[in-house]
């Protein structure tokens, strides 16, 4: 019995299409930003081919994304034709070629139908898997457009002024604005903001847009809560078609802290309006791919959406196509992060076949980067790198410290992902660990007790982020961890972490360190401030010492700054992995352990997706139930172990707590 048809395509191309589509959409004061990274395009003309047995007398029905033709044992078909296919051995050949956008087959049949078991080449190359999508399940649907769904939203509020009128749409969205009963007689400037001070200035806001002739408009997607239209009449009215991904919540988290609840509720929706194709950074300003934003949100998803292909198209959209010819992004640091989140990937989705596929690209990647060593055989910025870690100041001189904790760390997951795919990783294990010793022999200071930011400057610089990949990564020992805490992290002198971003991996570590009441602290001052001033979404940064407007100004402009980014939703991770502390263990949670932790809460409760499994937990002072619905999993609740069976909940009643 043959499965049903879906469309399918060269792997690769579908993410390529739409990642492309998605870099071309930046804007900034009436102008539009090509990337100035490299933004690969899928392959113009695509073989598919397919050797099949069928025990009876069948059809075939084949429909093109492009242009081409079928060949069928040596016979040619045009498209859309119905081929009769008698009983016995058959191969199909289909090739197709798309200049615009990508090729792709739908494959009608109830003999062969186009679906994973399908080979396709770009020509050139050899015959490898195809891509496809079972939710194109139709010859009708249109593979080149991104499912997106849209909901409609009326403004909660319209304010006439004497130059117009100022709709407020309430929240943050990602919308097509639909204007109507406009005077087609009028020029008008569409400003869209963030906040409403964006929306009332014409010279500095990010994205507007002048429009005249027509008494109603269909407008582009772009992100705003408030909208003010210039030169309009009072008669004009506005509606927002906010458009999304439908992401199904798997993760949750709710506390006794209120506040911590409004953070969750901002991370949440922070993320699934950043959750598009693939993980944007911002809504409004970028809407670009960046590797180490993406990283973090690989992290944030595995504990609220766990939805794998998101980071799978992510991945794919940011690798591009072969040669390896510049760092992601043109940063070095993001390309240390496309290999490190494959492992991560794996250990969260159990999916082997992505890295096999993976792996071949991520071999470039660090090939490439051995290319760029110095003498000393570190990683360095190169003409045309650029050595990002942070919107910190830090001595950059040379080789940066830590950037050769990535590097390293990068030379462990080779090793992993060498052996998982049947090659040989011994290599990168010795490389890992002569890196790790170099590491510590320029980079260590005992009489610092840090790790350095460069051995070239003389300055003897400690900030925290090398020291902060040096404890997350687990290069140091505990003890060893405990001196850079004392030293670094708790040490004032050392300058803060002032951005969401670092902040996500400063509080994983002391999630590893067992410090939930500095998690706690951060959440109260920093996400906890955002709040207090009435944010609704996650900001790019955050500077509690800065008033009014001071706080949507960055990089030089007066709006510039995002009021809705990905990487600030890491709260969504940290309740996941050291609150709620669920974690696997092995990949693909066939084991996990649940570690939870009150910190300073009374109370909380929430779930956890374990790769299609639910993992339940209800803690308060007096009890503690986990539940989950498979088998692996282990709960260590105050040095004791206890078993969790599959749908057999463990319930302790507890004592002594404070």
């Amino acid at each position: 019995m043959t499965g049903r048809s879906y469309w399918i395509w060269h792997y690769g191309d579908y993410e390529l299409f739409h990642n492309m589509k998605l870099h071309m959409r930046r804007e900034e004061y009436g102008m539009n930003v090509p990337a100035f990274f490299k933004i690969d395009r899928p392959h113009l003309n695509i073989k598919f081919k397919k050797s099949f047995r069928t025990d009876f007398d069948g059809y075939m029905t084949v429909y093109l994304n492009g242009i081409g033709r079928i060949n069928l044992d040596g016979h040619f078909y045009a498209p859309e034709a119905r081929i009769n296919v008698p009983s016995g051995e058959h191969t199909v050949e289909v090739s197709v070629a798309n200049e615009s956008g990508f090729p792709s087959i739908f494959v009608e049949s109830d003999v062969c139908p186009s679906d994973k078991t399908w080979l396709s080449s770009h020509i050139s190359g050899h015959f490898c898997p195809v891509g496809g999508d079972e939710a194109f399940d139709s010859a009708d649907c249109r593979v080149e457009k991104f499912p997106f769904e849209y909901e409609e939203r009326s403004p909660i509020t319209t304010e006439e002024f004497c130059d117009g009128v100022l709709f407020d749409f309430g929240e943050e969205l990602l919308a097509r604005l639909l204007i109507d009963n406009a005077d087609k007689n009028a020029e008008l400037c569409v400003i869209y903001g963030e906040s409403r001070e964006e929306a009332f200035d014409r010279d500095e806001a990010i994205i507007l847009e002048s429009v005249s002739g027509r008494a109603s408009y269909c407008l582009k997607a772009r992100a705003f809560r408030y909208v003010c239209v210039i030169g309009a009449n009072s008669d004009i009215s506005a509606l927002a078609e906010h458009e999304y991904l439908p992401l199904e919540q798997r993760g949750s988290f709710e506390c006794s802290n209120e506040l911590y609840n409004k953070i969750v509720d901002a991370s949440v929706r922070t993320f699934h309006l950043n959750c598009r194709e693939a993980f944007l950074d911002g809504i409004k300003r970028d809407r670009w791919v960046w590797s180490g934003d993406a990283y973090q949100s690989a992290r944030i998803n595995e504990y609220l959406f766990a939805d794998d292909a998101i980071v799978r198209r992510t991945a794919v959209g940011l690798i591009g196509r072969a040669p390896f010819e510049a760092h992601l992004n043109g940063i070095v640091d993001y390309s240390f992060y496309f290999i490190i989140g494959l492992w991560e990937y794996y250990m969260a989705y159990g999916d082997r076949d992505f890295l096999e596929r993976m792996y071949p690209r991520a071999l470039e990647v660090i090939r490439f980067s051995e290319g760029r060593v110095n003498a000393d055989g570190f990683i360095t910025e190169c003409e045309g790198d650029w050595v990002f870690v942070d919107w910190a100041d830090m001595d950059r001189n040379g080789a940066v410290c830590a950037e050769q904790f990535l590097f390293a760390e990068s030379y462990r997951v080779m090793a992993d992902v060498a052996a998982l795919v049947g090659q040989n990783g011994e290599e990168f294990r010795y490389k890992y660990d002569a890196l790790r010793e170099r590491i510590d022999r320029f980079y260590w200071r005992e009489h610092l007790g840090a790790y350095i930011d460069s051995y070239e400057s003389g300055k003897e610089s400690v900030t925290r982020h090398a020291n902060i990949f040096a404890v997350m990564y687990g290069f140091v020992s505990p003890d060893r961890a405990q001196i850079i805490n004392e030293n670094v992290f708790e040490n004032d002198a050392v300058p803060k972490i002032t951005t969401p971003y670092f902040k996500g991996y400063e509080l994983d570590v002391y999630g590893k360190l067992g410090r939930l009441d500095k998690i706690e602290r951060e959440l109260d001052t920093y996400w906890g401030g955002m709040i207090t001033l009435g944010a609704g979404t996650v900001w790019e940064e955050f500077d509690p010492s800065m008033n009014g407007i001071e706080h949507y100004a960055m990089y030089g402009g007066k709006f510039m700054k995002s009021l809705c980014h990905a990487w600030g939703a890491g709260p969504i991770y940290l309740f996941g992995r050291y609150y709620l502390g669920v974690y696997p263990t092995s990949p693909g949670y066939e084991s996990f352990n649940v570690e939870p932790c009150l910190g300073g809460l009374d109370s909380m409760s929430g779930t956890v997706y374990a790769a299609g499994a639910f993992v339940k937990i209800s803690f308060d002072k007096k009890h503690l139930a986990v539940s989950a619905e498979r088998d692996g999993g282990t709960l260590i609740f105050r040095g004791e172990r206890y078993p969790i069976k599959k749908n057999s909940p463990v319930i302790l009643e507890l004592k002594g707590m404070s």
